[in-house]
């Protein structure tokens, strides 16, 4: 059982239900207000760029995890197969944690990595959609909408990501200086 006392199972329950929240709020942001933008090329994807940031912040586990449940809430949303969503989440969430390490040494690694998330998990939902039987773009059009995806990450990144990091030192304890 988890210890009172403020141990790392506690702290990481607590990171977990916070990136939870914060992606489900910014689910039905993108559902209600974003997915209605006229963005020339393509769509921006809240969900996407939120969870490619919490799991650079927080690694692999928090990221897949978190991924994988927010995806499920995605695909109930939607109307394509129950699990697309959350396989393509659950996989961008793990595979940004692993380089989790190299983003505190680097400015430029966010914003690489948080882009290159958002054009992997666009073509992932193409291919998924193509895989059922469901696909609506071609490969082309996949690719444009996935740079866009990309190039919107690049500009929504420098504001949303030192906010997140500013979040998650507080909800663990953490000071700039590295004490409590």
């Amino acid at each position: 059982m988890w210890d009172i006392a403020g141990s790392a199972d506690t702290l990481r329950a607590r990171t977990f239900v916070a990136a939870v929240a914060l992606l489900s709020v910014a689910l039905v942001v993108q559902v209600s207000i974003v997915a209605r933008l006229g963005l020339p090329g393509g769509r921006l994807d809240l969900v996407l760029i939120l969870l490619a940031a919490i799991s650079l912040l927080e690694g692999p586990l928090v990221g897949a995890v978190s991924g994988f449940v927010v995806g499920v809430l995605a695909d109930l949303a939607s109307s394509h197969v129950l699990g697309q969503s959350a396989l393509v989440m659950c996989l961008v969430g793990y595979a940004v944690g692993l380089v989790m390490d190299a983003a505190e040494r680097s400015v430029a690694v966010p914003l690489a990595v948080i882009a290159g998330a958002c054009v992997a998990g666009t073509l992932g939902y193409a291919a998924t959609t193509s895989i059922f039987g469901e696909a609506a773009l071609t490969g082309g059009e996949a690719v444009v909408r996935a740079l866009a995806a990309g190039v919107y990450a690049v500009l929504l990144t420098p504001f949303l990501f030192p906010l997140l990091a500013a979040g998650s030192r507080r909800l663990s304890g953490r000071s700039r200086r590295g004490g409590r």
